[in-house]
């Protein structure tokens, strides 16, 4: 019986080549992007999960504020990660603490003369324990040992060429900033891509003592180290993090301890679910994750829809093949099982081609997607298996309705000729149609709102000038003893207008410190973001002045005690801008008097809104080699090339034994938007694609519709009927249904985006223009296709 199935399933579907053709087609690229989805989806979901302990290892993080000002920190004090295991031993395992001097990057070299010197980006000192935790894999060298030492340096097998080239690293030295020896201890398997956060080198932690007198840090205020803690089995976070108040009480300085919060987050949940000041990397957002689940599900609805629209359209050519098979003594579940048969039949079909398609096309989508999906359907067996009961599922739901409407035709009807051609006119035939649409327009109008928000959070005003900013890294470099000389040989080339030096670079992120203004009630502190920015910071960035000045060397008390705030913070300490002169703020053990108010800008990404913001100058030498993490240059030069070999040549000769790093401000800023970039761009391709499949079912309906009238076509032009009048006659059906289809998809849309938009603090406000241009296009597609 099934062999005779399939042989009158295979006849059928040869015979119908056309309508076979846009079945398979409209089927393989449903299952194509539906696989490529599951397949992103699958990976933004493993992240981190590859650590055998994943489920009981927690990051913990501190928020600092107070009337929704502050900070909400991914990282933690020095001595929480090693006091806490003592603390509660019952309930810590263990923990790892990752540092990097909040440095963009920190400069490593080998050899004798420095010939291999390179600033390096993704360098962190961590604690020995990193390999009870964490399943990183050494492919030399001992795990239990290789950060015991202070000194010690272990690399992933990708840096080993960079470095040593065919050399065996194991026992050599590399030098750290100049002037700390590492010896390589071991290396390390590379970091898995789904991983919240990479390196290419791992220090010893105990190597920190070099830099801080012999000792770790013991404040409790500065929290710069990324803290992680492993749980013991049947331990509750909920538990640990309900001691943490009593850990607030006994160690946290008076000044912070009213304003602290200090919370556990799973690991698993870092990389799609947390947004956090000083993210160890930058995350992704589940959001992302719903979105291609919606879009996949609704791409496959649409090839599902084809299919049954198809069926059910041409069921007036198979009447005859029914009445005569019931006629003969053919059961009405043998018919439901040979047209079921069919329908799974082509979509298994569409299924093989599009796995192979996917093997082919799945570079082109890393590329652009931002991932290193490798995909071996031999060491996957369990995709396979979901790729199959997808197809066997498209199968069954776009050939169950075809295969009961068709089964159910009575033989004396169809045989004496009596059914009804009239099919063309069925109701739920141009219910399909308007689904297909209203999905379709839904992605017209999602893809427009996403990249008018993308292009909104690039091209923003932001308060200062961001163009022909180049930020030069100067971290540990002893800055203070070259800067003036530096600063004052570039600007005599008039290509250089302005020079600066920061401690982060705008956008990116910000420190917080506790500020207490003339005035406040009971001595109130607040924990308010802060910036340390040198002379000339505000004219380099072409910021105003609401009030006051800025910093100048004019002015010796500057540097003891002056201080900067913007307009929201004026506010929120209850002044003027111009009040705000002159008046005191206290912050630690220092006095600063406000010499200026600067209107709000813009120091975070579009994703917060301005919230008060404090200008400090560094007070000494020490703060300046600490606090000057860039160079800001402002520049006036079409030929880029040309001032940025001048800006290296007159650094190298200045700064000895360091490697000129730069990067441009407004570059920087648009990465902070690369989750919505990349969201765009996926968007994009999958709504064109959804919009070809309808587009092929509305081509293969309207082919249909067209050679049911031939009869009518023809006696029309006889009777003098115009091709452009008949075109329309046959469009008009169509048309009409892809404007209802307008009338339900226009408000889900403005719902849904209006849903997501909210989500950030700056947002595009869409009118009805966006509306009506993809409701005209989805329209004009569908002309065109008829």
């Amino acid at each position: 019986m099934f062999r005779n199935y399939l042989k009158i399933a295979l006849r059928n579907i040869l015979k119908q080549k056309g309508y076979t053709f846009i079945n398979i087609a409209g089927l393989t690229i449903g299952i194509a992007c539906c696989l490529l989805i599951l397949l992103f989806v699958q990976d933004e979901l493993s992240f981190d999960k590859y650590h055998s302990k994943a489920d009981r290892i927690y990051r913990v993080i501190e928020h600092v504020k107070i009337d929704g000002v502050g900070e909400e920190s991914a990282s933690m004090p020095f001595p929480f990660g090693s006091t806490i295991p003592t603390e509660y031993p019952d309930a810590v395992e263990s923990s790892v603490r990752f540092f990097n001097f909040q440095s963009p990057t920190l400069m490593l070299e080998y050899g004798t003369s420095g010939e291999k010197r390179f600033n390096e980006a993704r360098l962190f000192f961590v604690d020995s324990t990193l390999f009870e935790i964490f399943d990183f894999e050494l492919v030399r060298g001992n795990s239990e040992t290789a950060l015991d030492e202070p000194n010690s340096i272990i690399i992933t097998e990708s840096m080993v060429p960079k470095y040593f080239n065919t050399e065996d690293p194991i026992g050599k030295t590399i030098r750290l900033q100049n002037n700390v020896a590492l010896q390589v201890t071991g290396i390390l398997k590379d970091v898995p891509a789904n991983s919240h956060f990479t390196f290419d080198f791992l220090v010893s932690f105990s190597t920190l003592k070099n830099f801080f007198g012999g000792n770790y840090p013991q404040t409790w205020y500065w929290n710069p180290c990324w803290t992680y803690l492993l749980l013991k089995e049947n331990t509750s976070p909920d538990y640990l993090e309900s001691q943490f108040p009593n850990v607030i009480e006994k160690y946290f300085p008076n000044i912070i301890k009213d304003k602290t919060t200090i919370f556990m987050q799973p690991l698993t949940d870092i990389h799609l679910k947390s947004h956090l000041d000083y993210e160890i990397a930058p995350n992704s957002d589940i959001s992302s994750v719903y979105i291609f689940s919606g879009i996949a599900i609704f791409i496959l609805c649409i090839a599902c829809i084809n299919f049954m629209n198809l069926a059910t359209a041409r069921s007036a050519n198979r009447s005859r093949e029914v009445g005569m098979r019931k006629v003969l003594g053919a059961y009405k579940i043998q018919l439901i099982k040979q047209f079921l048969g069919e329908s799974i039949l082509l979509s298994l079909i569409s299924a093989f081609i599009a796995v192979v398609s996917v093997q082919l096309i799945l570079p082109l989508f890393n590329s652009f997607a931002g991932k290193d999906i490798v995909l071996n359907y031999f060491n996957e067996p369990a995709l396979l298996g979901i790729v199959f009961l997808i197809a066997v599922g498209v199968g069954v739901i776009s050939g169950i309705y075809p295969a009961f409407y068709l089964s159910a035709f009575q033989p004396t009807k169809v045989l004496k000729g009596s059914l009804s051609k009239g099919s063309k006119n069925s109701l739920l035939r141009k219910g399909l149609v308007v689904i297909q649409f209203s999905i379709s327009i839904i992605l017209i109008i999602g893809t427009t709102i996403l990249f008018k928000q993308l292009a909104y959070l690039q091209n923003e005003k932001l308060g200062y000038d961001k163009d022909q900013i180049v930020m030069i890294h100067g971290y540990n470099s002893g800055l203070a003893n070259w800067y003036e000389t530096y600063k004052n040989q570039i600007l005599a080339d008039s290509r250089v207008l302005n020079v600066t030096v920061m401690e982060e670079a705008l956008g990116s992120k910000y420190q917080s410190s506790t500020y207490q203004p003339e005035g406040a009630v009971n001595g109130q502190s607040h924990q308010i973001p802060r910036l340390l920015g040198h002379f000339d910071f505000v004219e380099t960035f072409s910021m105003e002045m609401a009030a006051g000045r800025s910093f100048t060397n004019t002015f010796a008390s500057d540097t003891l005690d002056g201080i900067i705030i913007n307009e929201e913070a004026a506010k929120y300490f209850g002044w003027s801008p111009e009040d705000a002169i002159g008046k005191s703020i206290t912050t630690g053990p220092v006095v600063r008097r406000v010499v200026g108010v600067i209107k709000n800008f813009n120091f975070a990404s579009l994703h917060e809104s301005i919230s008060p913001f404090v200008l400090e100058l560094p007070q000494n030498n020490n703060q300046l080699n600490f606090f000057g993490r860039y160079i800001a240059v402002k520049i006036n030069s079409n030929d880029l090339m040309s001032t940025l070999n001048f800006l290296e040549d007159k650094f190298e000769a200045i700064v000895q034994n360091r490697s000129f790093d730069f990067f441009f401000l407004d570059e920087n800023l648009n990465k902070l938007y690369a989750s919505e970039e990349k969201m765009s761009k996926i968007f994009t391709v999958f709504s064109f694609l959804a919009i070809l499949i309808a587009c092929l079912g509305l081509f293969a309906l309207a082919s249909f519709t067209a050679e049911q009238r031939t009869k009518e076509v023809g006696i029309r032009k006889v009777l003098g009927a115009s091709v452009h009048g008949l075109v329309g006659l046959l469009s008009k059906e169509f048309l009409i249904l892809v404007i209802a289809a307008n009338v339900i998809a226009w408000p889900i849309a403005y719902y849904s985006m209006n849903k997501w938009l909210d989500s950030f603090a700056y947002r595009i406000q869409f009118g009805w223009d966006t509306f009506f241009i993809a409701g005209s296009l989805a329209l004009l597609i569908a002309m065109v296709t008829v």
